[in-house]
């Protein structure tokens, strides 16, 4: 787990914004984030309340992933593309999630997605229903993957990297 003030940057609510656009979304997003001390905590500024069943599947899925393959940082999850509410509904379905994985400085790198209608999930009782390990090996493969990229593709020295999350700028003008 990272500190709570490396949690909540500028720079992961830009990156929950920069989600919300992708797949056709309006910008509006749910965001569920574990704090240090195993609280939950959300961010929607705008945005309608998420499902109750899709906010108990984040809350699951964050304690699992946070404990299990954190690697020294942290999981969030971003929920977007709310789907027009109805009268009779009190909450809203989003149709799209990202769980995002920040470093120990609190810098997003890399997202794990669900998209409704894409792929063999289609609807997010199957996302439920696959459950939340399947979800886990999923992240903990994607992190295998940047972590590869990281130390033998791109090998980036200290110089090469900032850390954007607490407001350091880049060495160069040409990142």
């Amino acid at each position: 787990m990272i500190a709570d003030h490396l949690l909540m940057t500028p720079t992961l609510l830009r990156r929950f914004e920069i989600e919300a656009y992708l797949d056709g979304g309006d910008g509006r997003y749910y965001a569920v984030m574990e704090r240090a001390g195993g609280a939950i905590a959300t961010h929607n500024p705008g945005s309608p309340e998420v499902e109750p069943d899709q906010l108990m599947w984040a809350m699951d899925v964050l304690r699992l992933v946070n404990r299990e393959v954190g690697h020294g940082g942290v999981w969030v999850v971003s929920f977007s593309n709310p789907v027009k509410p109805s009268i009779e509904k009190i909450y809203v379905e989003y149709d799209r999630y990202a769980l995002i994985w920040l470093d120990q400085d609190g810098d997003p790198q890399f997202t794990v997605e669900w998209v409704k209608n894409d792929g063999e999930m289609r609807d997010f009782a199957d996302v439920l229903i696959t459950g939340r390990h399947a979800t886990a090996n999923k992240c903990e493969a994607s992190w295998q993957q940047w972590h590869l990229l990281m130390r033998d593709v791109l090998l980036p020295e200290e110089n090469q990297t900032f850390k954007r999350a607490q407001g350091q700028a880049p060495t160069s003008s040409r990142h």
